[in-house]
């Protein structure tokens, strides 16, 4: 997944992403440890746990598109204002990656079978395009001169007349519900399955 997955491979979607992204630019600029490339020359920076404004715990089944391949992860997100903690297990019961991110901090656990260009911000960057407020997620853009159009049921990012990335959902609320992301720009699918955990 030079660029999840690839997240929100999320981790199919990780590891899909990642390959999408490498295979597209061969050479990309560098990066700081909170920035992911979504699409050519545009950079998404990775907001803080805190903004999503609230506690959550999900557990998830992501399921990642890339050319003919697929991938498919179980995931499960716990989410305070401190941090947030991800862990992927493949289809065979092994934890694929382990994601734990506090402020600017990310500490990233992969399993050696992992594809080694495989950035945490990637899987981060899914993620939160998916599932943060329109108005952090925006913000998280402004510097790439992205834009993202809001409405009930989808997102979509853009810049000028092209759309790079489209987010649409199932019924439900919040964590609650299906979601799909498309990256036309790097040419990858996600499909999450979400649901909330009661405490």
């Amino acid at each position: 997944m030079r660029r999840f997955l690839q997240t929100f491979l999320l981790l199919a979607a990780m590891a899909l992403s990642g390959c999408a992204s490498q295979t597209t630019m061969q050479t990309r600029p560098m990066l700081a440890d909170n920035e992911a490339m979504v699409a050519p020359k545009v950079i998404f920076v990775i907001p803080p746990p805190s903004a999503l404004g609230q506690t959550v715990d999900l557990a998830q089944t992501i399921a990642a598109h890339y050319r003919n391949q697929s991938y498919v992860f179980d995931v499960q997100i716990q989410i305070t204002p401190e941090k947030l903690d991800l862990v992927a297990l493949d289809g065979f019961g092994r934890r694929a990656l382990t994601v734990t991110w506090k402020a600017d901090k990310i500490d990233y656990q992969p399993a050696p079978w992992l594809p080694p260009i495989l950035r945490p911000a990637d899987i981060l960057a899914d993620f939160v395009i998916v599932y943060w407020p329109d108005e952090v997620v925006s913000s998280s853009f402004r510097t790439s001169g992205a834009i993202l159009a809001a409405t009930d049921g989808g997102r979509k990012i853009s810049t000028g007349r092209r759309n790079l990335i489209v987010v649409e959902y199932g019924k439900g609320e919040g964590g609650n519900r299906s979601a799909k992301l498309r990256n036309l720009a790097f040419g990858y699918e996600i499909d999450i399955q979400s649901s909330a955990i009661s405490p």
